[in-house]
């Protein structure tokens, strides 16, 4: 066995002290009133302040961190050509079936590995052998220290991870970033990487009612909620130096993608600057190969799409199929970008029904 059990979270005594000592310290903005503009303003006033009040006086980390490392975690080195060696931290959880599946269950910003907390044991039950690597420079994920690691060194990555493993063959489930290191491990590696189940795509039209509803939402996000894209994509690490300081500022940055304490904090212990640099060195310039992780090259191996209608990148069936092999679509009525978390019963049974019809097929 070349990876060693014992990834687990463990944040010291010290750590959680100073962060208390932060959390204390903290001074919040109070020049314009949550009256004026609203949620529409960005995080409001009332949100952060009750939100570090409980933070300091109710919330347990440790009880947290305790259920985190009740998902079995590992720790492995990926020798990568020109960026050296990846210190590697995953859950593997093995369902100890006959036939069973290899899923790679593959996160994005701002979730974590922690995201398959929700889906981990349905997915086991139903005979997956589930795999969810942080992804690198992500959480407890190492990170290089060189110039020009692409999303496709990510693919890589993640392959050389299921083969270290020993999974051979296997399939690839993600959204957000995951989405697209996942459509690229299926365009670089399709004798391993068998089918591929997403919960984003991102193409470049006639729609249906539910995709010119969601496109709508899109359109708004577009308008409103992105400027933490152009400032990750652009400036990642001038961002970083002010959330590796600040529980407080990584709350407030993070809270309107998904409010929860424990997620901030997974981003927060480790440092997020890491995690902001995968914007600068994916979409500035798009190149080539972003162009193929998101679309450019026809997917031949079978490609199932679970549509959340608040998803923040939907694209219509008829795009989709322009550059994807789709076997499996299914649009919900609810949910959105972080499906496996908000909606975890509806994703995990379009994942087993999409992966079980068409393994081996």
């Amino acid at each position: 066995m070349h990876y060693k059990y014992g990834g687990f979270v463990a944040i010291s005594d010290a750590e959680l002290e100073l962060l208390r000592k932060k959390l204390k310290l903290t001074r919040l903005p109070t020049g314009i009133a949550d009256s004026q503009w609203g949620e529409s303003n960005g995080v409001t006033f009332r949100l952060i302040q009750e939100t570090v009040k409980f933070w300091m006086d109710e919330y347990d980390w440790r009880q947290e961190e305790a259920k985190i490392n009740q998902m079995p975690q590992f720790k492995t080195a990926i020798e990568m050509d020109d960026f050296g060696s990846f210190d590697i931290h995953f859950v593997h959880f093995n369902s100890n079936m006959p036939d069973t599946i290899p899923l790679l269950f593959l996160h994005g910003w701002s979730g974590s590995f922690i995201e398959v907390q929700k889906v981990l044991k349905t997915w086991n039950e139903a005979g997956f052998d589930v795999v969810a690597p942080s992804l690198p420079g992500y959480g407890f994920f190492s990170y290089t220290e060189r110039e020009g690691l692409k999303l496709f060194h990510h693919a890589d990555i993640m392959n050389k991870l299921m083969l270290r493993i020993g999974y051979n063959e296997y399939v690839v489930q993600g959204g957000d970033w995951g989405s697209m290191v996942g459509r690229s491990i299926a365009l670089r590696h399709p004798d391993n990487a068998k089918l591929l189940h997403l919960n984003m795509l991102d193409l470049e039209p006639k729609y249906t009612p539910f995709e010119l509803r969601a496109l709508e939402f899109v359109n708004s996000l577009l308008q409103t909620e992105f400027a933490y894209f152009q400032v990750h994509q652009s400036k990642p690490r001038t961002l970083g130096y002010a959330m590796h300081d600040s529980p407080a500022g990584m709350l407030a940055w993070m809270a309107d993608k998904l409010f929860l304490i424990t997620w901030t904090l997974l981003h927060y212990f480790p440092g997020p600057t890491t995690g902001f640099q995968m914007y600068r060195e994916n979409f500035t310039p798009v190149s080539d190969f972003m162009r193929d992780a998101l679309g450019g090259s026809f997917l031949k191996s079978p490609v199932g799409m679970s549509a959340f209608p608040k998803e923040i990148r939907m694209v219509p069936r008829a795009w989709a199929e322009t550059a994807n092999n789709i076997k499996f679509w299914r649009e919900h009525e609810k949910g959105g970008h972080f499906a496996a978390y908000e909606k975890p019963d509806e994703l995990a049974g379009d994942v087993i029904e999409f992966f079980k019809v068409n393994w081996n097929a």
